[in-house]
């Protein structure tokens, strides 16, 4: 659902900042979509700014960075892929591990001032991820779940505990999902 939020701001002329610290983002998967929306996807790859982080200290390091770029592109969302990965990596010291992804969730909620910052994380995998996603709740403003509702991945169910959005993928919803999404979010440019 990021995705397609991000493609719709990227064919808009709006720049997104993409920090993957999963090793999972593949932009040809934005390819479809724009495709759909007859965008051109040169034009709009080119306001997508990939940062890939592959160790924790790198990715500490992006997310510290990601401000000061923030200033030259005015992105009007940020995504933090998968940054919980990297804290589970057992040869960062816990205290470390701890302290770094407390001063990651300061520097992201200083921006989130600027510009919506979206952090995505998957399923709980360890004790130690578990309680790592305990530390974030306090810098969060929003908290949503995500979840397919059928198998075949067209209706998708956030939840959250005071909210409750279902979003059909291939209908002409969307729309009103882009709507809700710009309801609790801002797209303005930061001048």
């Amino acid at each position: 659902m990021v995705q397609s939020w991000s493609v719709l701001l990227l064919s808009q002329g709006h720049a997104v900042h993409w920090i993957d610290g999963g090793h999972r983002f593949d932009p040809s998967k934005f390819f479809p979509a724009m495709r759909s929306l007859n965008c051109s996807i040169e034009e709009s790859l080119r306001r997508l700014y990939i940062g890939r982080g592959f160790t924790l200290h790198q990715l500490h390091a992006l997310i510290v960075r990601v401000r000061h770029e923030l200033a030259l592109t005015k992105a009007s969302i940020i995504v933090i892929d998968g940054m919980l990965a990297m804290f589970l990596d057992e040869q960062i010291k816990r205290f470390e591990s701890r302290s770094i992804l407390r001063h990651c969730l300061a520097s992201l909620e200083d921006l989130a001032k600027f510009c919506p910052v979206i952090i995505l994380d998957g399923r709980t995998t360890s004790p130690l991820h578990q309680q790592l996603k305990h530390t974030m709740r306090p810098y969060l403003s929003q908290h949503f779940k995500g979840q397919w509702e059928n198998q075949k991945q067209r209706r998708l169910r956030f939840t959250s505990n005071e909210q409750h959005y279902l979003v059909d993928i291939e209908s002409k919803n969307v729309q009103d999902t882009q709507r809700r999404f710009e309801e609790i979010t801002s797209i303005d440019r930061v001048e």
